[in-house]
């Protein structure tokens, strides 16, 4: 597995389906294989495209289809929701205001520096 760091952004991962990229500089978390993706943002929300079976404080949860969601005592949730807003929601979040977007959560390409003048 290759692990490189561009501009704050650790990429654990081949460039294939099985990928995890973490922004060190607000905590958020993006993660994907060849069953779907996974986001956490950096207020502690969490999304996945797959069912997941969730414990909390020793007490179980389950979220199987798209909707479902479990809020948390500390204001935030999980929830299941279709690959595609959740990669849109990650590529609008994932960043701080006026970091450099090395990843696109769309298309998955990877952009090493910012080549504006």
């Amino acid at each position: 597995m290759a692990i490189r760091t561009i501009n704050g952004i650790t990429i654990m991962g081949n460039d294939g389906e099985n990928c995890s990229y973490h922004n060190s500089r607000n905590g958020a978390h993006f993660s994907r294989n060849n069953k779907g993706v996974s986001y956490t943002d950096s207020v502690g929300n969490y999304m996945s495209s797959t069912p997941r079976f969730i414990s909390i404080n020793f007490q179980s949860f389950e979220l199987e289809k798209y909707g479902d969601e479990i809020r948390k005592s500390d204001g935030t949730r999980m929830i299941i929701m279709p690959k595609e807003q959740i990669q849109e929601i990650a590529n609008s979040t994932f960043y701080n205001e006026g970091q450099f977007h090395v990843v696109d959560f769309l298309t998955f390409s990877i952009t090493e520096e910012n080549k504006e003048l």
